[in-house]
């Protein structure tokens, strides 16, 4: 994720969110996913590994939380 210094909750949330496929990742998760394999069907054109960048990106500033259940 760029970053760009920015001190302001809501400049570092913008920075967040508008990164490409964010968002939609994000309403996968409102529509229900909880699970990888639900999330990549949800964004299908989206490669996995991007998606795990994405998850990561997520976990990291607090958005999503991992619950380290595999399967």
């Amino acid at each position: 994720m760029k970053t760009c210094g920015q001190f302001c909750p809501l400049a570092q949330a913008t920075q967040l969110l508008c990164e490409r496929w964010t968002l939609i990742v994000i309403r996968e998760f409102i529509a229900g996913s909880t699970r990888f394999s639900e999330l990549q069907k949800g964004v299908p054109l989206m490669s996995p590994t991007l998606l795990s960048t994405r998850l990561k990106q997520l976990i990291s500033a607090g958005v999503i939380e991992s619950t380290g259940s595999k399967g």
